[in-house]
C-alpha cells in the first residue's frame, strides 16, 4: 500500500484543506524512584501523555479567501472537533490549542496556517455520580416546576371560562366547588390562614390554598424511624380523599364551607368539566407534595437507613402513581401546547424520585436471608450476627411477619442485610 491508496483529505470539524506537513509527537509519562547506595533507578512507566499533532495547512487559489475564513470560524469555536489526520485518519477528540497565519508578499492568492492540536481522553471527572441525598433533593425543585405549570394552567382556564358571556351560574357551582373543597381540606389542617379573595376572580390564590393545606398535612407527620411506613400510608390515603373532594362537594356527599353551603337551600350542581378541572389542580398538588415528601424520607434514609428495600420501593411507587394520575388528568383536561411542560416536569419528577430510590437501596448493604443457628430473641440475633444487639430494630423491620421476637427459634430464616 502507498500514499495514493491510503491518503485522507485532511479536515477539521468537517471543513477540508491542504496539507504540507505533519508531525506527530507522543511522550510517556514516568517515575523514577532512587534509593540511597545503589546505582541507577526504578522508573516506573505512568502511561502515555496525550498526542500531539502539529499541521501545516495550506490555502492558494482566487477563492482562498472564502475558505480560508470558513476554516478560522470552525477554528474559532470552543471544544473539541474531530480532526481527519491525512494519513493516521479519525481524531475523534481533538483540542487546538493555537494557530498561525502566514502570508508573504512573494506568495498572493497564497497562506499557510500552522495548526497545533492534542488528543484529548475524557476520563471520569471528580464526583462522576451523586450521591444518595443529593439525587433525593433533586426532587424537590422538580416537584416545584410541575406544580407552578399546573397552577398557571388552571389560571387560564378558568380565565377563559369567566370570558364567556351568560355563565353566572356555571361560576356560582365551580365558586361553591372551589370553596368546599378548600374548607374540607382546611378542616383536616389547623393553623393555616387561607386567602379571602373571591376564588373565581383569583383562581391562583385557590390553587396556592390548596397546595399550602396539602403541604401542612405532610408537615404534620415527624416520619420518625419505626413509624414512617405507618405515617406514609396514612398521607397518601388522606391525600387521595382529598383529590376527590371536589366530586364529593359537586355531588352533596360532602358539605362545603357554611358560607356557600345552606343547610335549606339545594345547590346548583356544577359542571363536570369544571370539577374536572379542579381536580386536576389538586391532584398536581397533592402529587407533587407526594413526591416532595419522598425525598425528604429518601434523603434521610441515605444518612441512616431504616427501610427494607421493599419499602423504598413501595413508597417510588405511591409517587409514581400519583404523578401519572396528574399527568393524565392534565392530557384530558388541556391541549397539547399547554400540557407538555406541565407533564414532562411531573416526568422528570417521577424519574427523579425512581433514581433516588435506586441509588439508596443500592446504598444499602444486600439484602440475605440467614438461618438462626441458636435460639433466643433479636437482641441475640442481632448480636451474633453484626456484634451490634441495637440492629435488633432493623431486623424486626425486616421482618414484619415476625409474630414474637422474645421467641426466635434455631431454624428460623429471617431476612437482613449482608453486612
Amino acid at each position: 500500500m502507498a500514499w495514493a491508496d491510503t491518503l485522507l483529505d485532511a479536515s477539521f470539524r468537517g471543513v477540508t484543506f491542504d496539507c504540507l506537513r505533519t508531525e506527530d509527537n507522543a511522550t510517556r509519562d514516568t517515575a523514577s524512584h532512587e534509593y540511597a547506595y545503589m546505582d541507577g533507578a526504578d522508573v516506573e512507566d505512568l502511561g502515555r501523555k496525550a498526542r500531539t499533532v502539529d499541521i501545516s495547512a495550506v490555502f492558494f487559489g482566487s477563492d482562498y479567501e472564502t475558505r480560508l475564513q470558513t476554516f478560522l470560524k470552525e477554528l474559532d469555536k470552543p471544544g473539541h472537533g474531530e480532526l481527519v489526520h491525512p494519513v493516521f485518519g479519525s481524531i475523534k477528540q481533538a483540542q487546538l490549542t493555537n494557530y498561525k497565519i502566514v502570508h508573504e508578499a512573494d506568495s498572493p492568492d497564497y497562506c499557510t496556517v500552522e495548526l497545533s492540536f492534542v488528543e484529548a481522553t475524557p476520563g471520569n471527572p471528580f464526583f462522576v455520580q451523586q450521591l444518595p441525598a443529593q439525587k433525593a433533593e433533586a426532587v424537590t425543585q422538580l416537584a416545584e416546576t410541575g406544580r407552578s405549570g399546573g397552577i398557571e394552567a388552571f389560571s387560564t382556564a378558568l380565565d377563559s371560562l369567566k370570558s364567556v358571556a351568560g355563565n353566572l351560574s356555571r361560576l356560582n357551582a365551580l365558586r361553591d366547588v372551589m370553596t368546599g373543597t378548600l374548607g374540607g381540606i382546611r378542616s383536616q389542617v389547623q393553623g393555616i390562614i387561607g386567602t379571602t379573595l373571591d376564588l373565581i376572580d383569583y383562581p391562583r390564590a385557590f390553587a396556592s390554598d390548596v397546595a399550602s393545606l396539602i403541604g401542612g398535612m405532610a408537615d404534620l407527620r415527624g416520619f420518625d424511624a419505626g413509624v414512617i411506613q405507618s405515617d406514609w400510608k396514612s398521607l397518601t390515603g388522606q391525600l387521595d380523599n382529598v383529590v376527590k373532594l371536589p366530586g364529593k362537594v359537586s355531588s352533596g356527599s360532602v358539605s362545603g364551607d357554611s358560607s356557600t353551603a345552606l343547610a335549606d337551600s339545594k345547590p346548583i350542581p356544577a359542571n363536570a368539566a369544571d370539577v374536572a378541572l379542579v381536580t386536576t389542580v389538586v391532584q398536581v398538588a397533592a402529587a407533587t407534595t407526594l413526591a416532595e415528601t419522598a425525598s425528604q424520607i429518601l434523603a434521610d434514609e441515605a444518612e441512616q437507613p431504616t427501610l427494607s428495600p421493599k419499602d423504598i420501593e413501595q413508597i417510588s411507587n405511591d409517587v409514581r402513581n400519583a404523578l401519572q394520575q396528574a399527568i393524565d388528568n392534565h392530557r384530558d383536561q388541556f391541549p397539547l401546547e399547554t400540557l407538555r411542560p406541565i407533564t414532562e416536569a411531573l416526568k422528570d419528577t417521577a424519574l427523579a424520585v425512581q433514581d433516588a430510590a435506586a441509588a439508596v437501596i443500592e446504598a444499602q448493604p444486600p439484602l440475605v436471608t440467614r438461618t438462626v443457628e441458636a435460639p433466643g430473641n433479636l437482641h441475640l440475633v442481632a448480636f451474633r450476627w453484626y456484634g451490634d444487639y441495637t440492629r435488633a430494630q432493623e431486623l424486626a423491620r425486616l421482618n414484619p411477619q415476625l409474630i414474637n421476637p422474645n421467641a426466635i427459634q434455631a431454624g428460623d430464616v429471617l431476612y437482613a442485610y449482608a453486612r
